[in-house]
This record gives C-alpha cells, structure tokens and sequence, in this order.
C-alpha cells in the first residue's frame, strides 16, 4: 500500500507554505522522528554516528532524510514521548543551514496552532449555563492537575461509544474499559437513532459537538461499521472526528480503510497506539511512510511513556488486587467535560476530569447518569443536567465550602485569604470583606443566605460580597454540592 501525496492535505493553511519536494520530505522526517521515539537501537544508532546512518535510514523505508540534520532536533539524553512536544528549544538562527530541521519545527508548529485553533473553535454551545460549567472544570482543572496534563485535555463536549466493552484489555487502560460485551451495528434501526442522536447533539452544543470523538472506552476497530458511524458523524457536525485504534494489524482491511478515510476527510489526524517494538516494526514494514503521513504513532511501549501513564482505571491495581494506598499521580487521560454517550447500550453520563482517587479511580468525576431508547429522552436528559447540575450563579441555599484538596490560609495583613492546591496559589486579596468571607467558606458549613447575612451584619458592601462569591465560584474553588454518598451512587437524571 504506498498512497499518493497528490492530493495529501497535512495541516490547515501549512500546505500553502511549502513546495512539493517539502510536502514529500515531510512523512519521512515524521518517520525519522517515530523511529527515534520508539526505536531505543535506533535512536543510540543515530545519537553514535549520525553521518553513517543512511543504510539504516533506508532500511526503514525513510527516504530523502540527512541524519545529521534532522538529528539536530532529537534530545540528546533520551528519545521524545510525543513528535510534537519536547523538541529542544534551539534557536533558528543555529538551524539555518539546516533546513530539513527547519521543514520539520515548522511542520511540527503548524500542528500545534491548527489544533488549538481547532480547540477555540469548539469550545462554545448555545447554552450559556453549559459553558459556564465547562469552564469552571476547566478552572479546576489547572488547580488539580498538572501543566503537562492539561495542555492535553480538550474538554471537549460530547463522546460516543460505538461498543459497550473492548476486546484489546491494555493492562494499562486508564478508564478501565470493560471486556467487548456488545456491537453496535449500522442496521436501518440502529442508523436512524444515531442520526437523531447527532441532531440532538448538535442542536444542544452547537458546533462544539463536531469537536466529539466516537470511541472512549472502546476499540473503533471492533465496531466493522465504525466509518459509517463517522461518515454521518461528519455529514452533521461537519467535521469528521479523530480516531485512535490500538490495534492497527488485527484487520488490515479495516486499517486500510482508516488511512483511506482520512485522506478524503483531513480535518483531524488519526492515531495508532503502538504497544510493543515489535508492532512498530510491523506498521513501518506494512505501511509506508506516505501511508502514514495523517497518523501518529503513539508509543504506548517506551519507558517514559510507562513512567507517565496515569495512576487510573487498570493502573490503579496492585498485586493483590485493590486500589494503591495514598494519593494517585495526577494524571488523568480523561478529555471530555460533557455528555459520554455509549450507543450499545443507550447510556449517558455527564463527566468531568479529575485526579485519579478512590472516589474517583477512572479520572472523571461523574456528575449525572441516566438511559435512553429515543432522541427526544436524550435531549431531556440533556435539558435536565443543564438545569440541574450547571448553575450559573450561587444559590442562597447552596452550602458553601472549599474544594477539600484546596488548603485556607488567612490572610489578614492582605485583607483576604489564599487557597493551596498541589499545583496552584489563588490568591483572593485586596478588599475588607474578603478575610472574613474566606472564613466563613472556610467553615464548610454555611449557606451563601447565611455567609451573606454575617458579612452585612459587618456593613460590608453587598454588592462587593456577591462579586467576591461568584468570582470564587466561577474559578471552580468551591466543592460542587455532593456529599459523599450523592457522589457514591451519582445522582441519576
């Protein structure tokens, strides 16, 4: 299989910037780069002798690639996780005579901005109570979670499962999928209730539902329909989602059409999961790198991917079986703030990120659940989360208290209080009401009627507390109103 780059389209306004011989230098660079982040012979080969690898280069089917000057971006302690990030921050005036690696931190530059630019563009709904909740997980989120992890979550707004179960059991999976119970297939039936679904989901989220992807805790490739799923997918929203299959050599055909589909629809960049060094060797041989051009290699086998693999789902058993004691690493892979929809089995949760935890060991917290068998009763329950779980503004009887990860630290000198997370210091400070409205939060106890009585019984300014409590609010610094039981047994919709 050796495709065309004829009419190959690699990333947004990118292809307008670069000629012909770019355009085809540029798969073979990614290749280079896949071999040096998965390969560890490779990537010492390399880092040895640079100058004396052009055979082993061709070996791998890399064509038209100088080693020494791609080289000049490959770190030179250990490989990179991901072909996108960790390049070493080289200034361009030390790479000008070395132009392949020019081609490739432009290439490499052009992704990130495309996928950001992707990012904005979906981000917002018709419904303003929907965007102020997401914007306060993601709030949270920078509060909770590390830089790293956060630059990779999305929070996009909805995602599909096309199966109820996987049939790949990574011994890594961070959402624990369960064992593949259920196929749903492309029948007239199953089709129309789709399509519905997808109206109702852009109907409620606007275009921030082209921004969803059909697979969570599923295999695509399980699913022999998977692509006519999609192709209505994008025939809706107008964007044809991004897929990522750990299993890119169980059916060839399946794989074929994958690369295929992506070609006719390049508005996202698929994915391979690569669990062994074995199954690299196995992709490069079978796939060209032209092949490839519009899917990356995820090295789910090297060490630093090991080492950075979040602390949930399957990763959080231990030998005997249970949970790991103390605090897990705060890592999640989990990217959805917004609606879960699994078709198999006619599911539906509302979900947000979160550190792994005992009470949460998928890395999501889950904020509602329910079921369906039409699209009205989805759109309902949609209704019902909007109204019941996305309040815009603090209610007088809302119980108000700080996120129990947060630690209260008085501030009195800087009238006001900071809040500590592992990874954040908020600081509310600068007017004479904040030290005892922080206080009074800090009590945990308290309804926002009672906190507000307290304060004007100080002759504090009303009207300065309301902004102060909704501002808390907005930046997600207050626990969301579930008790511990509530959140146990999740409240159902």
């Amino acid at each position: 299989m050796r495709m065309s780059l004829d009419k190959l389209h690699l990333c947004g306004d990118f292809n307008e910037q670069i000629n012909n011989a770019e355009r085809k230098l540029i798969p073979h660079l990614k290749r280079f780069m896949e071999c040096v982040a998965g390969d560890s012979e490779f990537y010492s080969a390399v880092q040895k002798n640079a100058a004396e690898c052009t055979p082993l280069l061709e070996s791998k089917r890399i064509f038209g690639v100088d080693p020494i000057q791609a080289t000049a971006l490959v770190p030179e302690t250990a490989p990179v996780m991901s072909l996108l990030k960790e390049i070493p921050a080289i200034p361009t005036a030390e790479l000008e005579d070395k132009p392949q690696a020019l081609l490739w931190r432009r290439y490499t530059d052009a992704v990130a901005r495309y996928r950001e630019t992707w990012r904005h563009l979906h981000e917002k709904t018709p419904s303003s109570a929907f965007n102020a909740w997401r914007q306060r997980q993601i709030n949270r989120c920078h509060s909770q979670l590390n830089k790293e992890t956060n630059q990779a979550i999305v929070h996009t707004a909805i995602a599909f499962e096309l199966c109820k179960g996987c049939s790949m059991g990574c011994h890594f999976c961070g959402v624990g999928a369960e064992p593949l119970q259920m196929v749903y297939r492309y029948t007239a039936e199953n089709a129309k209730l789709w399509r519905d679904v997808l109206d109702v989901a852009v109907e409620r989220l606007g275009a921030a539902a082209g921004g969803g992807v059909c697979y969570w805790a599923t295999e695509p490739s399980d699913n022999p329909d998977y692509f006519k799923f999609v192709a209505d997918f994008g025939e809706k929203t107008g964007i044809y989602p991004q897929t990522t299959t750990a299993a890119p050599l169980r059916n060839l055909d399946w794989t074929r059409e994958m690369l295929q589909f992506r070609r006719e629809h390049s508005t996202a960049m698929d994915s391979f999961s690569i669990l062994s060094l074995n199954t690299l060797h196995r992709v490069h041989d079978i796939f060209s790198a032209e092949d490839l051009a519009l899917t990356a290699l995820a090295m789910q086998h090297t060490e630093p991917a090991v080492r950075s693999r979040a602390q949930s789902g399957r990763n959080r058993k231990v030998g005997s079986g249970g949970p790991q004691p103390g605090p897990s690493q705060d890592h999640t892979i989990a990217c959805l703030s917004g609606y879960l929809i699994n078709m198999a089995e006619c599911s539906v949760r509302l979900i947000s990120p979160c550190p792994p935890s005992g009470r949460w060991p998928l890395g999501y917290r889950i904020y509602a659940e329910g079921s369906f068998s039409s699209a009205s009763e989805l759109n309902d329950f949609i209704s019902k989360t909007i109204n019941n779980c996305m309040p815009e503004q603090i209610a007088p009887d809302d119980i108000l208290a700080f996120r129990r990860d947060l630690k209260f630290i008085p501030s009195p000198d800087e009238e006001g209080f900071k809040l500590l997370s592992k990874y954040r210091l908020h600081k509310i400070t600068g007017a004479p009401h904040l030290a005892r409205l922080g206080e009074l939060i800090a009590q945990g106890n308290l309804t926002s009627r009672r906190v507000l009585q307290e304060l004007m019984a100080q002759h504090q300014d009303v009207l300065a507390i309301m902004a102060s409590m909704q501002k808390i609010f907005d930046q997600g610094l207050l626990e969301d109103g579930f008790s511990d039981k509530e959140a146990a047994g999740r409240q159902e919709v």
